[in-house]
């Protein structure tokens, strides 16, 4: 209870903010302070019976801070948060239910995966431990683009393009119909097009160097047809800028008889876009059918007589995430 002290308090809330590193984020909710660092070793002693006249357990959870330690975060979701506890009364830190009680509402925001046990942080108020969801792909809204979490929830946050996250631009899960003008943040992606589509668009952004999506923009996923691929139908479309189009075929884990690893087919995506850089010819192409073993590529410009069809054989390839 020496908390109660300006300096010790420091030195707690240091400790805190370095315990609190490894968690992908986390909800403290601040006591107002109204004591004297002169009275803290009274307050130790005499706080219990004097409690309920002083007010000091009753949290006020009209102020708020999300913390993230590392990972994404859209600072908006700060506002967010502000305005879901704007509506809850003051939460008594000494009852465990009402305490549970703010966790679950807390619990309820779109960008939370999960809630973790709470804890009151004497005098300074209830530490809700959380992770945070990840986008991993988005979608057009209206004229603008609402991100959706790697497990399809869509995200609170409006951007005027599809935005970068840790250098890579997330996909757009297509074909921009317009079926997503009416979505709601916290609503999670359902229909079989939708869910291929994001399969699609985790695939890629975990199988493409930043460096290659340079040369991509921001990828858009059609998987309209994914379910439907056959030798003639070419299922998923991948779309990149300069109006190239890569035919995928089924979405990642169909798990149908036959049909090529993602693996293998993004090893054709990336090969492909490194004949694009000027250290490999800088030759353009227009279609790229990764389904096979051995790609069919359809070249936009002729290519330079005085070499082979198909060189460079090996052109520089960055190499695909995490390695």
């Amino acid at each position: 209870m020496a908390a109660a002290r300006p300096d010790h308090r420091r030195r707690n809330s240091d400790r805190g903010s370095g315990a609190s590193a490894s968690r992908a984020g986390h909800v403290p909710v601040w006591i107002p302070l109204a004591c004297l660092a002169t009275a803290a070793v009274w307050l130790c002693s005499g706080l219990q019976s004097s409690v309920d006249a002083a007010g000091f357990a009753l949290v006020d959870v009209r102020r708020s801070r999300l913390d993230s330690p590392a990972g994404f975060r859209d600072p908006r979701w700060q506002d967010y948060l502000a305005l879901r506890l704007a509506s809850l009364p003051p939460v008594d830190a000494r009852d465990h239910a009402q305490v549970r009680a703010l966790a679950i509402e807390i619990a309820r925001l779109p960008f939370v995966q999960e809630v973790l046990e709470p804890r009151v942080v004497w005098p300074d108020g209830i530490e809700v431990p959380l992770l945070l969801r990840k986008p991993g792909a988005c979608v057009l809204s209206g004229t603008d683009y609402l991100t959706v979490s790697d497990d399809g929830v869509v995200l609170p946050g409006r951007w005027p393009a599809p935005p970068l996250v840790e250098g890579r631009f997330l996909a757009v899960i297509g074909p921009n119909d317009g079926r997503f003008d009416t979505v709601q943040p916290g609503e999670k992606l359902r229909a079989p097009v939708d869910v291929d589509g994001l399969a699609v668009a985790l695939s890629l952004r975990d199988a493409l160097a930043a460096s290659d999506f340079e040369l991509t923009g921001p990828p858009l996923v059609d998987a309209t047809r994914a379910r439907q691929t056959t030798v003639d139908e070419p299922g998923v479309r991948v779309l990149f800028e300069g109006r190239r189009v890569v035919h995928f075929g089924r979405a990642p884990g169909a798990g149908a008889p036959g049909e090529l690893p993602a693996e293998k087919k993004w090893e054709h995506v990336r090969r492909a876009l490194a004949f694009l850089r000027p250290e490999n010819g800088a030759r353009d192409w227009a279609l790229l059918d990764a389904r096979w073993d051995v790609a069919d590529i359809a070249w936009r410009a002729p290519p330079d007589p005085e070499k082979p069809l198909d060189a460079p054989a090996k052109p520089k390839v960055p190499a695909p995430r995490g390695t």
